[in-house]
């Protein structure tokens, strides 16, 4: 009886019936078992093509039927299609879901017209809104916010300790508010996508230097001296801050000597800014810095002569190109009763890598010089790294010799010594002087530009002001008030001077630690 119902049960069963499927380009002869349900041919399609169930659309059933997970295969009129040799047509993609964004997609042209800029710039850091001939104070607070250490400083929060603004200023006690005002405006440069106007950090600066609050003809605020502001807001904020002092401060020593008597004078004096004069002779910075440091005094109506030199570097160089000067009443116009300042155009080339080892104090460049053997040293074992792993090394080699004999005489001399002594890693040669010294600690002498504050015009009281500051990626940009522009080095250094274009008049160097 058993086996003749296990009979009964094999002949109820339909046998699989095969039938082509076409998906795209591709055709499939798939074995179908019309006993199961839609979403088993679903999966076996999915075994084939890759393209999840879920996806599968399959068209060409009969009656135009709907293949849904759950109908079954046996009403779907497959047999009468196979034996017909018609094809099923499948529809359905491998790609993954596009998945609607989570932000609405915002495009640069439908942004306000003052955020643009922020969206498509590289380095966007916004300007300064000028608010009636106050670009020498928009300059100066560029690149002063070009100094990440003063941003840290003043978001620590200023003190008291440094006493502030002395009791004979026109707003005693304004050095916190200063100091304070200075951190919100960092602050909002740093978060704000559109340029910045800087009202209350302006009527602050008035304030305290009513100077600044000049007006000319017709009640219009008059133009200033940006050194002169650079000033103002530096030595204020040393005051009150002991840790900006440190930040900018560079001592100088001034020894001077009377020829008749031979009585000397030592002095050493704190300065923020480090004067370059321009004479006649004077064609680059360091020359600048020679006459500057020249110095004659009268003690008692004795003349003293000498020279002052750098006893102590600070971690950021505050340079002077003293371009402005008075000219004596009636120089040029007998009627000018009180002088004029007038502006020196001469050209004067500064460095992106300043060395300041010369205008030191023999005692200090002896505090100097082991940083110094290990900075060159550092850089002679990463050359030395870098022709290990160049593989034109021979080439580079000739080049540098001027023949190729010479070049494998000097390679060969350099593999020998190697094998004795053994080349430095760039790691080895930092530990070589540097027992005792936390890596970063030791000054060099050598600082690098970050940030150049330009003068166009022929009078400092005229004419107008811009800053230019370094990024991180080394491009640099120019801020001409609300207007941030990218440049390139080359921009940089054509700022020497020597026309009526935008030339040097303060720069601000980062020291070189080790």
């Amino acid at each position: 009886l058993r086996g003749a119902t296990q009979r009964k049960d094999i002949s109820k069963r339909k046998m699989p019936v095969t039938i082509g499927v076409k998906w795209g380009k591709n055709a499939y002869d798939v074995e179908v078992d019309t006993s199961g349900v839609g979403l088993d041919l679903k999966t076996q399609l999915f075994s084939l093509t890759g393209v999840p169930p879920e996806r599968i659309k399959v068209m060409g059933l009969k009656g135009g039927k709907q293949l849904t997970d759950d109908v079954k295969l046996s009403d779907c009129g497959l047999e009468d299609l196979a034996s017909k040799k018609k094809k099923l047509m499948m529809m359905g993609s491998t790609a993954g879901i596009i998945k609607a964004p989570e932000k609405e997609i915002t495009f640069v042209e439908d942004l306000p017209e003052d955020e643009q800029e922020a969206a498509t710039m590289v380095n966007f850091s916004p300007g300064l809104t000028n608010l009636g001939n106050t670009c020498y104070m928009n300059a100066t607070i560029q690149c002063l916010y070009a100094v990440p250490e003063l941003r840290t400083i003043l978001d620590e929060g200023p003190t008291a300790a440094g006493g502030g603004t002395p009791a004979t200023a026109p707003a005693p006690g304004g050095g916190t508010a200063l100091a304070n005002a200075t951190k919100d405006l960092f602050n909002e440069i740093k978060t704000s996508s559109a340029a910045v106007t800087p009202f209350r950090f302006l009527a602050l600066l008035r304030q305290l230097f009513p100077q600044f609050a000049q007006v000319g003809q017709g009640g219009v605020y008059s133009q200033q001296d940006a050194e002169e502001c650079w000033s103002s807001i530096l030595q204020t904020l040393c005051r009150e801050v002991p840790a900006i002092d440190d930040l900018f401060g560079l001592q100088l020593k001034m020894s001077l000597k009377n020829e008749s008597t031979g009585e000397t004078r030592e002095e050493v004096k704190k300065e923020y800014n480090f004067k370059c004069n321009i004479t006649i002779n004077v064609n680059h910075l360091s020359e600048g810095f020679s006459v500057a440091l020249d110095e004659e005094r009268e003690y008692g109506g004795a003349l003293f002569k000498g020279n002052n030199r750098v006893c102590k570097l600070p971690p950021w160089l505050n340079v002077q190109m003293v371009r402005f000067f008075w000219k004596m009443p009636g120089a040029n116009d007998p009627s000018d009763a009180t002088g004029q300042k007038a502006k020196i155009l001469r050209a004067v080339t500064f460095p992106v890598l300043l060395d300041m080892y010369e205008h030191c104090t023999d005692e200090y460049k002896k505090e100097l010089d082991p940083a110094r053997a290990a900075k060159i040293k550092k850089e002679e074992a990463d050359a030395d790294a870098r022709l290990k792993s160049d593989p034109q090394a021979q080439i580079t080699a000739e080049v540098a010799a001027g023949t190729a004999e010479a070049a494998n005489a000097a390679l060969k001399e350099h593999e020998t010594k190697e094998e004795n002594t053994g080349a430095p890693d760039a790691e080895d040669a930092m530990d070589l002087d540097d027992v005792g010294f936390e890596p970063g600690t030791r000054p060099t002498g050598f600082y690098e530009l970050h940030a150049v504050l330009t003068h166009k015009g022929r009078s400092a009281d005229s004419g107008h002001y811009v800053a230019w500051t370094r990024n991180k990626d080394d491009s640099w940009t120019e801020y001409d008030d609300h207007q941030p522009n990218p440049k390139k080095l080359d921009d940089i250094l054509a700022l020497k001077g020597g026309g009526d274009h935008h030339m040097g008049y303060l720069l601000m160097y980062k020291a070189q630690y080790i």
